[in-house]
């Protein structure tokens, strides 16, 4: 007879839960709610450490009262103006004196507990920026809350109820899965001061870990959850565990603030589930924004440690390459022109080299040792040039202002921009394991260089007059290349697909399907097995996505219907033979599939940069159905 272990209630975990290695959880009788059994004995720690805080702030208030803003002079535009005078003294031209003028004074101290200054640009108006200031500080600390409630929503009732932090060991194997792999990409925190947090969350030292430093621990160890566990409801457990602290941390309106919205963002980058990763990039971004990152600190004379100063910039890059790839990804509008920024990029340092007294050794010499800054400074730079393109071709501004030649050079100039990027390549760091992500990859750098190829060329492909064939040549070669490369680094590997690998494959597809229609010099060039292995290859990589994420299957519906198609007219054509538009063939699929694909597409929110070319091609398939189809893709 099978016999259920018994719990002997003890505190903070039974012994069969310690001998198991389990969370050691107890049903509510309430609420039904599955918490942690010392639940209380937390609650009551965190109570006692606020109360300690508050009286230490307190006694901070009381020594210091002149430290408070006098509202009398704070609301006076005149003092800023005096503030500023010495200044206008140094030695500049009169252009750069009134812009530093202008800086200087916009660095406004509000001088509340935790808040960094707040940065109002030469364009505002200070007297009405004191008003507003209360309204934006309230919707900063609102949203994110209500974008966590609606996502915990859909969580499984297992995954709902919060965890105690795993054992050292396993939280150690999770933070350095983090930092040897999202790290390289994302480098916001700094990894010494992690390290510190991280001892005091787990009592290796005999300071009391703050809410703070608790929310970043179980992000970070979510985070490196999701690369690492099997579980699905570990990942979230941590997440929710990270949430119980969110408020403490975004109440401060500092870089701690951003750092936590900018680890959110990764978790939703890296899991289903999660808010969306452009609303809190551009949070993010917004708030960066409003304590002056985006501009140069010599600039607005701001006096800060080493270490702070680099974080400053980590975090601004960050935010920025973030809000950039989901935005061009999506095809909505950049929330921060790169014309409106001109902070510095972050040093190529270790993160061990940095501290708050300065930096230990100078920075990496071109071709020298990556360090832990490389990559992500090689990926700060494509996504400026991404905003470059941006702003030069698809912005309305240049939409309407552009001739054909000053189009055509801009086009060549950023090209050569981008072919000077993919050559000063940082080699691949080395890693103590397997990676679990595509980051600092050679093979994922190709992808982004011929991404970003195809997002030069675009606006040229669906113009469909005055097209140069090469133009046509070479974004085929490179959405197959992106084809082949993702299938050397998915395929095979223990490493999950994410929201844009869909989309990076699915417009690969697209324009390759788009190449192949419309010109009659990709068609002649084209070999039907070269042609035949990037479809593959395609609908092979999508097909694998919609088993693991049943949102996936339009677009591999779609893409296989449109490659069967393109296929029969490519062989048609190498043979001499007239093109058949019989509905009666089996590989055709009708327009109704079609349209209900498309459809089902747009539903799930993809950017319409997919719709031009998917409305040539299914147009295509139907004269009758052109009108209804571009109306389908407007939106």
């Amino acid at each position: 007879m099978l016999t259920i272990p018994q719990c002997d209630d003890q505190v903070p975990s039974c012994a069969n839960c310690q001998r198991l290695d389990l969370a050691c959880l107890v049903e509510d009788p309430s609420t039904k709610r599955q918490l942690p059994r010392n639940y209380l004995e937390t609650l009551e720690e965190r109570v006692e450490l606020l109360e300690r805080l508050l009286q230490q702030q307190g006694q901070v208030s009381q020594a210091q009262p002149s430290a408070g803003l006098q509202p009398s002079r704070s609301r006076d535009f005149n003092h800023f103006g005096a503030a500023a005078g010495p200044y206008s003294a140094r030695d500049r031209d009169e252009n750069d004196e009134a812009t530093d003028l202008i800086s200087k004074a916009g660095v406004l101290s509000l001088h509340a507990s935790g808040a960094e200054p707040q940065y109002f640009g030469p364009s505002s108006m200070f007297s009405f920026s004191r008003v507003i200031h209360a309204c934006v500080r309230q919707a900063v600390q609102e949203k994110p809350s209500n974008e966590f409630d609606s996502t915990l929503d859909d969580m499984d009732a297992s995954a709902l109820a919060p965890c105690r932090l795993p054992s050292y060991e396993v939280g150690l194997a999770l933070s350095n899965a983090y930092f040897e792999n999202v790290h390289l990409q994302y480098p916001f925190l700094h990894e010494p001061t992690f390290r510190q947090w991280e001892n005091n969350a787990v009592g290796l030292d005999s300071m009391v870990a703050s809410p703070s430093e608790l929310f970043f621990v179980n992000m970070v160890y979510a985070i490196g959850a999701l690369l690492k566990s099997n579980k699905r409801s570990f990942p979230q457990q941590l997440y929710v565990s990270a949430l119980l602290y969110i408020d403490h941390v975004l109440a401060k309106k500092s870089l701690e603030s951003i750092q936590a919205l900018l680890c959110c963002a990764l978790f939703s980058i890296r899991s289903s589930m999660g808010p969306s990763v452009w609303n809190l990039s551009g949070l993010a971004l917004r708030q960066c924004i409003e304590l002056g990152y985006h501009r140069n600190v010599k600039k607005i004379n701001l006096k800060t440690n080493m270490l702070c100063l680099e974080l400053r910039k980590r975090v601004f890059w960050c935010a920025y390459q973030m809000d950039c790839a989901s935005s061009v990804n999506l095809g909505l509008p950049l929330s921060l022109p790169i014309q409106e920024v001109d902070t510095e990029f972050p040093l190529d340092i270790d993160d061990s080299s940095i501290t708050e007294t300065g930096v230990e050794g100078p920075p990496r010499p071109p071709g020298g040792p990556v360090t832990t800054m490389s990559h992500a400074l090689h990926q700060f730079r494509i996504r400026c040039i991404w905003a470059r393109i941006y702003a030069s071709i698809y912005s309305n501004a240049a939409t309407q202002s552009h001739s054909d030649e000053s189009y055509q050079a801009q086009v060549q100039s950023l090209r050569r921009e981008l072919d000077e990027w993919m050559a000063a390549t940082p080699p691949e760091p080395q890693r103590a394991g397997i990676p679990l992500t595509v980051f600092a990859n050679g093979e994922d750098y190709k992808v982004t260089y011929n991404e970003t190829i195809l997002f030069l060329y675009r606006g040229q492909l669906t113009r469909r007059e005055n097209v140069q064939d090469e133009v046509f040549l070479e974004c085929m070669q490179a959405a197959s290349d992106i084809c082949q490369s993702c299938k050397r680094l998915y395929i095979g590997k223990p490493i999950n697909y994410t929201w844009s690998t869909l989309h990076v494959i699915f417009l690969a597809g697209l324009t390759n399907l788009h190449c192949l229609w419309t010109s009659p010099a990709v068609r002649q060039a084209a070999r039907i097995d070269s042609v035949s292995n990037s479809f593959t290859t395609c609908t092979m990589l999508l097909a694998i996505m919609a088993e693991r994420w049943e949102g996936a299957a339009p677009y591999r519906d779609l893409f296989e219907a449109l490659a069967s198609r393109a296929m029969a007219m490519l062989v048609e054509r190498k043979q001499h033979e007239p093109l058949s538009t019989s509905p009666a063939e089996p590989a055709i699929p009708n327009m109704e599939d079609l349209t209900q694909w498309a459809a089902q597409i747009a539903d799930v929110c993809m950017p319409d940069a997919f719709g031009s070319l998917l409305s040539g091609l299914i147009g295509d398939y139907s004269l009758e159905g052109q009108e209804s189809n571009d109306s389908l893709w407007e939106f």
